[in-house]
């Protein structure tokens, strides 16, 4: 082992020794003043370095201690911000492949506890309301495509129908 690389492993040494050595309170404040001189870049990979080291019970454990501490009209401006932020998309495709990863008996299952869940004469205002925003050429089309539909299953069912 060659001098320079012999002071390196002593220098190491030392470090892990004082860091130690430290109280969790002096830690804490030397993890304040390095996140104060970090730009957002650096923020960014030093979160995404510790959430790949995190293991999933420690994940649900700070989300849980995250969520303890907020109280609910926090949690439904930062969910109301996010859902403003998301893009329409992005969101119909992840829900797509999360659906793609359920088996039909858990969509079954999923589909189940949501209609138990659902507050019938709240559904019926909120269809009445998406109804009334939607354009008059939107509510022609729908209800062209609908008459094609019962068309269609008229014209099976009289293929089907027996002499």
């Amino acid at each position: 082992m060659t001098d320079t690389d012999e002071a390196r492993r002593k220098r190491g040494e030392a470090i892990r020794k004082a860091l130690a050595a430290r109280s969790p309170e002096a830690r804490s404040e030397a993890a304040r003043k390095a996140a104060a001189t970090k730009g957002p870049e650096r923020r960014r990979e030093a979160a995404l370095k510790a959430a790949a080291a995190r293991s999933p019970e420690q994940r649900r454990e700070a989300g849980l201690k995250g969520a303890a501490t907020k109280g609910p009209e926090v949690r439904r401006e930062a969910a109301r911000k996010a859902a403003a932020k998301r893009d329409p998309e992005v969101h119909r495709e992840a829900i797509r492949k999360a659906n793609a990863t359920r088996s039909p008996e858990e969509r079954r299952e999923a589909a189940r506890k949501a209609l138990a869940k659902r507050d019938p004469e709240m559904h019926r205002a909120a269809v009445r309301e998406a109804l009334a925003a939607r354009s008059p050429e939107a509510r022609k089309e729908a209800a062209r495509k609908a008459a094609e539909a019962r068309w269609r299953k008229r014209e099976a069912a009289k293929g089907e129908a027996p002499g």
